[in-house]
């Protein structure tokens, strides 16, 4: 159910980036989410379902969702070292030990809107 609200949190920022756009078309959404991010564990077609279900009756409604992994801040216990990982089980890539991650600003960011005019 976590994954439909934020969804609809998606959807209502597509609808508020086209309210001026006219008669364009929306191909696809992407979105940039951190590879510390809980959503990257979930199955793209889930996250797929719930961005369809979500966009029923919008601008959104028939686009792609398209999830752009990006690389998330982390620190080593261990070692006290900053690292960027790319996946949320990956480990310090100097000692080894599992690191903590660093809190960001959003896990997911509306990255770009492909409209088809």
């Amino acid at each position: 159910m976590h994954e439909f609200h934020l969804m609809t949190q998606v959807v209502k920022a597509v609808e508020e980036k086209l309210s001026g756009a006219g008669a364009a078309r929306l191909s696809a959404v992407r979105l940039k989410v951190s590879a510390l991010s809980h959503l990257l564990t979930h199955d793209h077609s889930a996250l797929q379902i719930a961005f369809e279900l979500a966009a029923r009756g919008t601008k959104a409604q028939g686009a792609a969702l398209e999830i752009m992994p990006v690389p998330g801040d982390a620190w080593c216990p261990r070692c006290t070292r900053d690292a960027m990982v790319t996946e949320s089980d990956d480990v310090c890539p100097v000692c080894g030990n599992a690191v903590i991650a660093r809190p960001t600003d959003s896990e997911v960011v509306l990255h770009e809107l492909v409209v088809q005019e």
